[in-house]
């Protein structure tokens, strides 16, 4: 094994390999140089040490770098996509118009350039697949960042975290913006394979194959989003795997002119889930599965989606809910408490900002946010947990 500094220079954007103490620039290309013999992933890196870094600045900023490149080239080479049904034109915008970011730092290049992206035009033929677009939604803009650096450069992308955190919601939001078809599957304990790919039906009389979801934003073009990936189970969430890699999509049982789909050149894929994939840490997301890791690997980006910052947060609740930001504050200072109580394993399950806001809602409605907190979180915790959220709503709205 090579020897590597441990101390950086000034200047030095290096990261510390959690192993070894090497300073490297990206964890995965150093396990796979230096640590092959222990077999470790990166998200088995990322499981052993959660909240370590896995890029320095250094190679963020390359990989921003070659996204902006590459989506640039794309857009060169060529300005619209034919389909089965017509002519879809594409254009390339600045990333931080399409989202309403402003011109601050934080929504440009490391080099402090606009990053250019590509915007999906107009489909008559699936036009009404394209979400509506929430101006008042609030975007992550770090997490968005890495989403949209994944679909430019078409790599799959897996998002995990906390219910109520707004994963299936920011890439609504990414395909409304980007005008992308936007097709969303939810993954069950009971979803088999033909679910996704298709199957064999009989309509007056006559069988014929029919294809399913992934089937058809494939060869359309869709966004294809996987949601609650972990709650599938492994042996089918495998149908995924050739697709993860950019391949075709081979439909064995189909007949021959639907048994081999390409990938459109539009067509983008991804998932979510609470946990990822390496099983519930917690005990609360009930019915999700470990996956399988071969199959989580091809996902080529994998994000956790924090907690929005405490005044993002009451900005949100204070537009979605239409309440005042003070009253918006002391309700995500209310959740504040109580996420940390969750993180210290003093109560059982945390508050999303999606109860905030049903909190808000019912706290105008009854004149009193206490309730409202009753309502729509205190009530569903056990009694144990009640009474600790309960002292925690009346010193907050004391």
């Amino acid at each position: 094994m090579t020897s590597e500094t441990t101390a950086p220079a000034s200047g030095d954007s290096r990261i510390t390999c959690e192993i070894c103490n090497a300073l490297v620039h990206s964890v995965q290309h150093h396990l796979s140089r230096e640590h092959a013999d222990l077999g470790m992933t990166l998200q088995d890196y990322e499981a052993k040490y959660p909240g370590k870094p896995v890029l320095s600045e250094m190679a963020k900023q390359k990989i921003a770098d070659l996204m902006a490149d590459k989506a640039a080239k794309e857009a060169k080479a060529a300005s619209s996509v034919s389909t089965d049904s017509g002519a879809v034109a594409t254009s390339t915008k600045p990333f931080h118009e399409v989202f309403s970011l402003g011109t601050g730092a934080a929504a440009m290049s490391a080099r402090g350039k606009p990053i250019p992206i590509t915007v999906v035009g107009e489909n008559d033929s699936y036009g009404d697949m394209i979400p509506d677009i929430d101006p008042n939604y609030l975007f992550n803009v770090d997490v968005l960042k890495s989403l949209m650096m994944a679909i430019e450069m078409r790599i799959p992308v897996y998002l995990w975290g906390h219910a109520g955190t707004g994963k299936t919601t920011v890439f609504e939001q990414i395909a409304a913006r980007t005008k992308r078809p936007f097709f969303r599957v939810q993954h069950t304990a009971n979803m088999e394979e033909e679910h996704i790919v298709g199957g064999w039906r009989l309509r007056d009389g006559k069988t014929f194959f029919e294809l399913g979801p992934l089937a058809m934003a494939m060869k359309f073009g869709w966004f294809y989003m996987a949601d609650e990936y972990d709650f599938g189970r492994p042996e089918v969430t495998s149908v995924y795997q050739a697709v993860l890699e950019g391949k075709p999509l081979v439909i064995k049982e189909a007949d021959e002119a639907n048994r081999v789909i390409r990938p459109h050149p539009n067509f983008r894929i991804a998932g979510t889930g609470n946990t990822n994939g390496q099983g519930d840490e917690h005990g609360i997301y009930t019915g999700t599965n470990i996956q399988n890791s071969a199959n989580y690997e091809r996902f080529g980006v994998v994000e956790q989606m924090p907690y929005m910052e405490k005044a993002l947060e009451a900005r949100l609740i204070s537009q979605q809910a239409g309440i005042a930001v003070k009253d918006a504050a002391k309700l995500v200072d209310f959740a504040t408490r109580i996420r940390q109580d969750f993180d210290g394993n003093k109560i059982g399950n945390p508050i999303s900002p999606r109860s905030l806001i049903y909190a808000a809602r019912i706290g105008v409605a009854r004149d009193n946010f206490r309730i409202g907190l009753e309502k729509a979180y205190i009530n569903r915790l056990s009694p144990t947990d009640r009474e600790t959220a309960t002292q925690v709503a009346q010193r907050v709205f004391a």
